[in-house]
Formats: C-alpha cells, structure tokens, sequence
C-alpha cells in the first residue's frame, strides 16, 4: 500500500500515474491511470515485447536493457480527447520478467509558451529520473510515489506562435541542437498545431547534458519497427 493515497501533491497539483512492471514487485501494478489508458497501454506495448525479438533478433535484449528513457506527447486522437504526457522506462519485475514502465499525467492543452516548456523539461527530468531509481537495489513502490508527488506543478501556458511541420502523417525524426525542450519541441507550441498533431505522439529519448535531442513523431503508438529505432536511438 502506497504511503500517499492521495492524487494529490503538497501544491494540490494531481500526481503522476503509472502501469507497468517494477523490480520492487512480482507482477503488473498501476497507480491513478484510468482503466481505458491501462487498457490501450497493455494492448500496445504487449505487442512490441512480442514482436520486438522478432525484429531484432538476437540483440532484442541487451537492446532492451540499455534502451533511453523515453520522455513522450501523446495527442488527443491516442487514448482519449486528452493530451498525455510521460516518460516510457524498459523495465522488469522481480523475477525477471520484462516488460516497460509507463509514467503519465492528462493535460487539456500541451504548453504553450518557453516559460511553460522549460518546465516541462525539468517535469520530464523528474519522472526519468524516478523511472530509473525504480532500478535501484532498495527501490520500493513507496519511494516511486514519493517521487512522483515532488514534481513539479504543471506550468500555466499562454499562446505563442511558432513555425509547425507541413504534416503528421507518416513518422519525422526531427534533431534540435543541445538546449531545453523550447528548442527541441516547436512542434508543439504553436497552437494551430494541436488540430494537425490529432491522433499522433511525439517520442525522444530523455536527453544527456549538452547533447543534441533527436525526437521522432507520427500517427499513433509506434508500430514495432519504430518503436525497436526509438530504443535503440540516444541523444547526442
């Protein structure tokens, strides 16, 4: 039992959910995911450890094992009306049996402006860095609620325009020099964009200081093959 039963943090702002498996348990757990994300989480990602030795053959998982954190924008279109945010760990239970960790929270609207962007890098930073003390040795379910209530509230955004892609139609790579997020994800600050992203998500690897963010998106959740290039990509 989780020592925060609230949804809530100290500034009253919900806190993250997350599915998946973790090294503190024997099976899948969830945390304040609604049941139809778990649902299209499941279905998805129960297909990419599937077909993922599939494609990458015998390399499947050491790949798996040393894949990036994955920070992600999943949106309206994907699982619901609803703009996600979160971060995609490769992970294991503690038996060894593989399966990714989720970490994800709903927004109405994504950011909008630097101010608000620069903070969803540090909130990205914050459940990467989570994610991965789940790893740890001494890891327990309660300090993984514990971290996730100390992020950061979400920013209040107001409008700004900048340049958007010509389509979503297929999957872009897109690499923005080393810097915060307002240089790597333009995509998703101008507004009329929110109509043209319908349906798609936006990935990139959580990124190493100073390194240039390579990010890819498309429509929907990432078929295998994307999927396998996500893990496989790091920044820099």
């Amino acid at each position: 039992m989780s020592a925060l039963p609230e949804a809530l943090n100290s500034s009253g702002d919900a806190v993250p959910g997350w599915y998946g498996k973790v090294a503190a348990l024997g099976d899948f757990a969830q945390r304040r995911l609604p049941q139809h994300c778990v649902r299209h989480c499941d279905a998805w990602l129960s297909g990419m450890m599937q077909d993922l030795p599939k494609v990458l053959g015998a390399r499947w998982l050491d790949t798996y094992l040393t894949a990036p954190v994955l920070r992600f924008a999943w949106a309206p279109g994907v699982v619901d009306m609803k703009w996600w945010f979160g971060v995609l760990m490769a992970s294991c239970d503690n038996v060894g049996r593989y399966f990714p960790l989720v970490i994800a929270q709903p927004r109405s609207q994504p950011p909008i402006d630097r101010a608000g962007l620069d903070h969803l890098d540090r909130w990205y930073t914050v459940l990467a860095n989570a994610a991965m003390r789940t790893l740890d040795d001494t890891a327990t379910v309660d300090s993984l609620e514990a971290a996730l209530a100390a992020a950061p509230p979400w920013p209040a955004s107001h409008a700004a325009t900048l340049p958007a892609p010509e389509n979503a139609v297929q999957w872009v790579t897109y690499t923005a020099p080393a810097g915060l997020l307002t240089s790597a994800m333009p995509m998703l600050a101008a507004g009329e964009l929110m109509e043209r992203l319908a349906g798609c998500t936006v990935w990139s690897p959580n990124p190493e200081p100073g390194a240039q963010i390579d990010m890819r998106w498309g429509p929907g959740l990432p078929y295998v093959e994307a999927f396998a290039a996500l893990l496989t990509k790091r920044s820099g």
